[in-house]
């Protein structure tokens, strides 16, 4: 039996479920002998109706509607191998006994509404892909996933994803990737959570004048730290954004908390609830795409140090922007920009410095390439410097954006702000860029709080202001004799081992990790040093 035919025969059996019981009875028989009521004669059921006793009409039974045994939730969609006919779908369902999972996508037709779009019973969704099953990370749940290739790059994406037996998701739309000689927008923000201030942000997201193309995460998404039912809410509450919206993300420290094997430090095979419930390319936590003309590296930046892959981070991004750096000076791309949780420079009360062993590997590598920005989060403040190097104002090295404030706590700055810094600014929001051929232009949206009394966790509670303009600037391309300059052969992944002190920057990274975990900055290092006395020292 093929798939379309198996699939009519549940349609069928489904339809036949919910014709009523009496009246498939009566078509073909039954063993009652009681004979029917006859019309006219008074009884319980059949009573005379006369002018002063009107009789009301039997009431209609609804149908039976069984409720879906898998129904699909979390849904959110990512990019994959072209940003403009492909994409990567993550959802979940709960136990783990869900029929297999597929989803069902098609283009929106020219002239097709929106509404009807969204109405898969009269207008079926063309195609068909199945999706991979596992079991979640930490609970006795399925997460499904699968990319979809062949999109129509001129339409609207419609989708939705579940199975007949199981149930259906709504359906999704998403508009297609802009093509590369038109303006596109994008979002970043990191640090959001599931109270009250990280669902205001969502919303704000979601109001037409803030629409935008791309969404990047730059890490600690939910602060489940172990708890793996948040994912799940975390999930639930962005869905209508995550699921209309192709979203990039990068893991933070507390999404390092919710590794199965976290109390064993530097396992390879640790299983981070990260990877799990996002569907990304390369190695899901680090990876690079394209989006029109700017080229993207998103990665853990230490975030992940129990894994093991600093290293191999590093030489791939080393790799990677070895060749963004030639295709830049061949003219295929304007900008190179990376996206990571960890800042590299901060001027939040009690966080600086950072890590200066990776910080000086990392910096270099960015300066060696010609980087143009660093998106990130982490310190939950907004900071934005000029075009840097090392620390210091240079016109040829890189802006850090740090976008830290999508509400899980707001926090305040240092007395003295450095000398890098170009605006900084203590509140809830996000950024926001507008790319066009030769351009990108950087807004932070956001709103203030209402008092600060506890400087190092400002309580950010009641907000009735509206995100308004904060802060605004401008990346131009670089001159292609500049642009020339930074193409340089990559160094390989033992060249970078034998260049570097990584026995230091584990154990500056390390410690970095610890000292901001408040709740346990030094037992969790104490540790570390018992099991690994000769990394640590």
């Amino acid at each position: 039996m093929n798939s379309k035919t198996s699939t009519k025969r549940r349609h069928f059996l489904k339809l036949s479920a919910s014709v009523p019981v009496l009246g498939l009875m009566g078509a073909c028989g039954s063993d009652n002998t009681t004979p029917p009521a006859i019309a006219g004669t008074p009884s319980p059921t059949n009573p005379t109706e006369s002018p002063g006793n009107p009789v009301a009409p039997n009431p209609v039974e609804p149908p039976v509607v069984i409720p879906a045994s898998h129904p699909p939730r979390g849904v959110h969609a990512s990019l994959f191998s072209d940003a403009s006919t492909s994409r990567g779908l993550c959802w979940f369902t709960d136990g783990l006994d869900s029929p297999a999972a597929e989803i069902q996508w098609g283009p929106v037709p020219v002239g097709m509404s929106m509404e009807a779009a969204r109405n898969a019973v009269q207008n079926p969704l063309p195609n068909v892909t199945t999706a991979s099953t596992s079991q979640t990370t930490g609970l006795d749940n399925q997460t499904h996933k699968v990319v979809v290739n062949g999109i129509d790059p001129d339409q609207p994406f419609r989708y939705r994803v579940g199975s007949e037996m199981g149930g259906w998701s709504d359906v999704f739309i998403i508009a297609p990737t802009p093509k590369a000689n038109e303006a596109w927008t994008m979002v970043h923000f990191g640090d959001h959570g599931i109270g009250e201030l990280p669902q205001r942000l969502t919303a704000e997201l979601m109001k037409p004048r803030h629409k935008h193309d791309l969404l990047l995460l730059a890490g600690d998404l939910s602060y489940a730290n172990g708890e793996q039912p948040i994912w799940d809410v975390w999930f639930d509450q962005n869905q209508a954004l995550l699921a209309t919206t192709t979203t990039m993300a990068v893991p933070g420290n507390h999404e390092n908390k919710d590794g199965v094997a976290a109390n064993v430090p530097l396992l390879p095979f640790k299983d981070y609830a990260f990877n799990n419930r996002f569907n990304q390319p390369g190695d899901v936590s680090f990876f690079s795409f394209d989006y029109n003309r700017v080229h993207f590296f998103g990665f853990t930046a230490g975030a992940f140090l129990e894994d093991g892959k600093i290293l191999k981070e590093m030489a791939a991004l080393e790799a990677d922007l070895a060749m963004a750096a030639l295709r830049r000076a061949l003219g295929q791309i304007d900008f190179i920009v990376i996206f990571q949780h960890y800042t590299i420079w901060t001027d939040q009360e009690g966080r600086a410095p950072g890590n200066p062993t990776l910080i000086a590997v990392e910096d270099q590598i960015l300066l060696r390439y010609g980087v143009d920005m660093v998106l990130c989060g982490h310190d939950h403040v907004y900071q934005r410097s000029k075009p840097m190097m090392l620390g210091l104002a240079n016109p040829l090295g890189y802006v850090q954006v740090m976008t830290g404030t999508g509400g899980q706590s707001i926090r305040e700055f240092e007395p003295e702000i450095s000398a890098w810094s170009e605006k900084h600014f203590v509140g809830l929001g996000f950024s926001k860029y507008t790319i066009s051929p030769g351009k990108i232009v950087s807004q932070y949206f956001g709103t203030p709080p209402m008092s600060s009394d506890d400087r190092s966790r400002v309580q950010h509670e009641n907000i009735e202001s509206d995100f308004e303009l904060v802060d605004e600037f401008e990346i131009r391309p670089r001159p292609l004799r500049i642009a020339k300059s930074f193409v340089k052969p990559p160094r390989t992944e033992q060249e970078l081992a034998k260049a570097h002190d990584w026995q230091r920057i584990y154990a500056h990274t390390l410690a970095r990790n610890c000292a901001h975990e408040q709740t346990m900055p030094k037992s969790t290092l104490h540790e570390y040093q018992r099991i690994y006395p000769n990394l640590l020292g």
